[in-house]
């Protein structure tokens, strides 16, 4: 791994001199693979240094280091971008009758996707909420926008709420949302009491698991968890060789003990705790683009994992907003938490999103193995 960062590093030194007096919110990945004679091989890298630009009239500014394969780096300054090549075209969904449009950016992810806040647009209401992906995510996150506002319109009592498909504009690559009032939870948290608020989290993604969301085609299996771990264990290997055989070993552990398939649940895909947005008036759930159906503990344990990092909590609290969360969690669907399937869910969670940290360069020395310690040690140390 380390011949692959140096030759990234002087590309990468370079944009972090001309970009580090903005301070910018730095958002990187490097995928990598076993090559023809079992080395390791550059798959895919960016860099992506991003900030406010009040120079700029979209009043956002990235420059994105990007390369494929063995190729050599090459810098994309936005709206120019790798693969949504369109996205500042005259026509493009940066633009509102020839002119630029209106828009405070919520959020880059290079090559994928891009939200913001969108003002005055001819038809919608003042301040909506746009996506912009290519056409295969693009239909995908429609259907489930608008499967999950009719789910929660048919059930109308103790339903949560969720934003409307306002309108969809494939040519523009573009979807627009129902902006709904709130701050995220890991922001509004400072205002709320820990307690309250993990008891109300809880009992709310029990209501988005109880929808009845109709014509979703997403589905994940056992099968497609397992994929996923084997995939974590070679990233792992790959990124941290001293951590390979550990890796390995739970992932094999996860074979061995995959549980039952069970009916699967509606999900949204990425239940964290940006993504609930908590107002006077009530919560809302948003961002149903990866929503599917599937064992719900996967998400439940995804959670559970992430809070003290999500909401920024030491030891103590994090353990006790993760207690409350998961009780109420369980009071809400009527039902003690199955012990076999939790434990699996846990450790499948963790070592996925070990690997998403590798990916992310957001994993810090000696994290895959300290770790991986405790996923291979007793049932006790999993959260230890």
């Amino acid at each position: 791994m380390y011949p692959l960062l140096l030759q990234l590093r002087p590309a990468v030194r370079a944009e972090a001199e001309l970009v580090g007096h903005a301070d910018p919110k730095v958002h990187t990945e490097l995928r990598v693979g076993v090559s023809a004679d079992g080395g390791v091989e550059r798959r895919r890298f960016y860099w992506s240094a991003q900030h406010p630009d009040p120079r700029s009239a979209l009043g956002f500014g990235a420059r994105t280091l990007h390369c494929e394969g063995t190729d050599a780096p090459q810098v994309y300054e936005f709206p120019s971008e790798p693969a949504l090549t369109w996205l500042d075209d005259a026509d493009g969904p940066l633009r509102s009758d020839g002119h630029v449009a209106r828009i405070e950016v919520l959020r880059y992810i290079p090559l994928r996707r891009l939200t913001y806040r969108l003002h005055d647009e001819p038809g919608l209401p003042a301040s909506v909420i746009a996506k912009v992906k290519r056409t295969g995510g693009l239909n995908r996150a429609a259907t489930a926008f608008l499967a999950v506002h009719q789910a929660a319109s048919r059930r109308r009592v103790d339903a949560p709420r969720v934003p409307r498909l306002l309108r969809l504009d494939p040519p523009r690559h573009v979807l627009h949302l129902e902006e709904l009032p709130g701050a995220p939870l890991n922001v509004a948290l400072d205002g709320l009491d820990l307690s309250e608020a993990m008891e109300q989290l809880g009992t709310l993604h029990r209501a988005v698991h109880e929808l009845d969301v109709r014509d979703l085609p997403q589905r994940r299996t056992t099968a497609d968890w397992l994929q996923d771990a084997r995939h974590a264990a070679t990233q792992i290997g790959l990124f941290v060789p001293a951590a390979a055989r550990e890796a390995e070993a739970v992932r094999a552990g996860l074979e061995r003990t995959a549980p039952e398939y069970v009916r699967p649940l509606f999900c949204q895909g990425d239940f964290l705790p940006g993504q609930v947005l908590c107002d006077p008036g009530g919560w809302s759930v948003i961002d149903f683009d990866d929503s599917r159906y599937t064992d719900p503990l996967s998400e439940v344990a995804a959670l559970y994992a992430a809070l003290p990092r999500e909401l920024g909590l030491p030891p103590d609290l994090g353990e006790q907003a993760r207690r409350t969360y998961l009780e109420a969690y369980a009071r809400r669907a009527g039902e003690p938490i199955d012990p076999s399937r939790w434990h699996w869910f846990l450790v499948l969670v963790q070592l996925t999103d070990l690997a998403k940290r590798l990916i992310k360069g957001r994993a810090a020395a000696g994290d895959a193995e300290s770790l991986l310690a405790r996923l291979t040690g007793t049932r006790e140390n999993v959260l230890g």
